[in-house]
């Protein structure tokens, strides 16, 4: 009989909704408007969001994986998310603190909880795992992913292709914005022709035709990719940058 899987879950998405939605207007008079962050009822929402995890797959066995406060991506691109302004909801950190005191919790150095999440789920110390994350980017690492919506086995090769799509159109959200005029049905018919799986010529070519060089295709597969356990040191705790094989 197969064991109930381990639950591999994308924190950041979890506790910065739960933050949201346990943020509170207080008005103090026309003038002066205070907005809170209410600590227990962050909590009731996390809890509750991850009982329907373990329900869902009858499981009580989960971790959670939190984005460090440093970036490695920012030492590739300085611009990298240099577009999100907004703040933090109010309570976040603190919610975050908690979790990380509270569950089995996972946070590497300069790390975002996406890289952290493709590390250990490919790093063969797992039996029977779910990656849990909306985040599409996830479909990056070949395992059993729930997106929330679905679940589904991700493909080494569809993995793979999905990696230089997002070199390719680059990622608005993030800040990088990959090849100039390529979106994700430019992106597809450059792939297409793509027969032997080598996707990075075909990319390098598509950058240089938009008058872009191959150190800015570079640039952008090193922002668009999500480690794995071949692209992180655990002696030295630092990232490999990915060096496509030509």
């Amino acid at each position: 009989m197969t064991p109930p899987p381990k639950l591999l879950v994308d924190a950041d998405y979890f506790f910065y909704r739960s933050a949201c939605a346990a943020e509170e207007e207080h008005e103090y008079s026309q003038d002066l408007t205070v907005i809170v962050g209410s600590f227990t009822k962050g909590k009731q929402v996390v809890e509750h969001e991850l009982n329907k995890l373990r329900q869902r797959f009858n499981t009580d066995d989960l971790v959670l994986f939190f984005t460090d406060q440093k970036n490695f991506r920012k030492t590739v691109d300085p611009s990298y998310k240099g577009n999100r302004t907004k703040r933090k909801p109010c309570g976040y950190l603190k919610l975050k603190n908690w979790g990380i005191e509270t569950y089995p919790s996972e946070m590497y150095p300069n790390l975002e909880a996406d890289d952290v999440l493709g590390i250990v789920a490919t790093n063969g110390s797992l039996g029977n795992f779910v990656l849990v994350s909306p985040d599409k980017d996830l479909g990056q690492i070949p395992c059993r992913i729930f997106d929330l919506k679905e679940e589904y086995t991700q493909t080494p090769e569809r993995a793979e292709r999905l990696l230089y799509k997002q070199c390719l159109m680059g990622d608005a959200t993030d800040g990088y914005k990959g090849c100039v005029g390529c979106g994700p049905k430019r992106a597809d018919q450059i792939l297409d022709k793509v027969k032997d799986k080598n996707y990075w010529p075909a990319v390098v070519e598509a950058y240089k035709e938009a008058e872009m060089t191959e150190d800015d295709a570079l640039r952008n597969l090193r922002l668009a990719k999500i480690l794995q356990a071949d692209g992180w040191d655990p002696v030295n705790q630092v990232p490999i940058l990915i060096t496509p094989n030509v």
